[in-house]
């Protein structure tokens, strides 16, 4: 391989550890923002959701002075029946006290229907608060082990980028200045293999045979014509078949075991 796409290959890894670290980073933030967002979602949630059971609340309290009421007027009109002296006037304040109990069963069967949504309300509180807390507790711990990693990842950070600096002086800079503007280019990782098919597996363009040999000399400094990406040659190791090797072990043991046999 050419010793300065060697030199690449080395700059390109630590790149590319340097860049895992900040993912990793980038990725605990992101949680953190996104469980942010939801813990004041969910707080506008419970906002409403209280506001929603104090409306109720209000509901049922007039509901019950309005049952008072009719209580008031039934027993009123019960006691005013026993002065009556005419079945006319009696049949009328009959009529009023089955008049008030009617509306008060109405107010009576308001009050159950508001209770019952209040219990729904209230579940859905509780459902909004456990939330709430399990989204709290995943920032207070995303943001301890932000803080846990933040020395590490700059310790780590800085010794790369010291291995970097390092490899930059001994790296040619017209070299250095390719591979910087490829992977500007979002074209990362800048440097990539070819394989056994004389591929660039970076766009999969097949090299020409010609430009194959020239590249495993490894004497030259190529890049892909397509893609750009700066290629060397990376020989693949066939797969061996467990199966088959097994079968090869034993005949061999066969084999040695016939010999061994026909010496005795």
């Amino acid at each position: 391989m050419n010793e300065q796409i060697a030199y690449i290959i080395d700059i390109q890894d630590i790149d590319m550890n340097i860049k895992k670290i900040e993912d990793d980073e980038a990725k605990n933030i992101h949680e953190i923002n996104e469980s942010a967002e939801g813990v004041k979602s969910q707080n506008e949630t419970l906002e409403r959701l209280k506001n929603e059971l104090s409306e109720l609340q209000k509901k049922i309290n007039l509901c019950e002075l309005n049952v008072e009421s009719y209580n008031e007027k039934i027993e009123k009109y019960t006691e005013a029946q026993k002065q009556i002296k005419t079945n006319k006037e009696y049949n009328a304040m009959q009529k009023s006290v089955k008049d008030n109990e009617a509306l008060k069963s109405l107010e009576e069967e308001e009050i159950i229907k508001t209770m019952s949504a209040q219990e729904e309300i209230k579940s859905a509180i509780k459902i909004t608060e456990e939330d709430i807390k399990r989204l709290s507790d995943i920032i207070s711990n995303k943001k301890a082990e932000v803080e846990s990693d933040k020395i590490k990842y700059c310790d780590i950070k800085k010794n790369l980028s010291d291995k970097r600096k390092k490899l930059e002086e001994i790296l040619k800079v017209e070299f250095l200045n390719i591979y910087e503007a490829i992977k500007n280019n979002n074209k990362f990782p800048a440097v990539i293999p070819v394989n056994n098919n004389r591929a660039c597996t970076g766009c999969f363009r097949i090299l020409p045979p010609q430009q194959f040999n020239e590249l495993l000399s490894g004497e030259i400094f190529m890049q892909c014509p397509i893609c750009s990406r700066i290629l060397y040659y990376k020989q693949e190791v066939p797969e061996i078949n467990s199966d088959a090797a097994k079968n090869n072990t034993e005949k061999n043991k066969t084999k040695t075991n016939k010999k061994t046999k026909i010496k005795a």
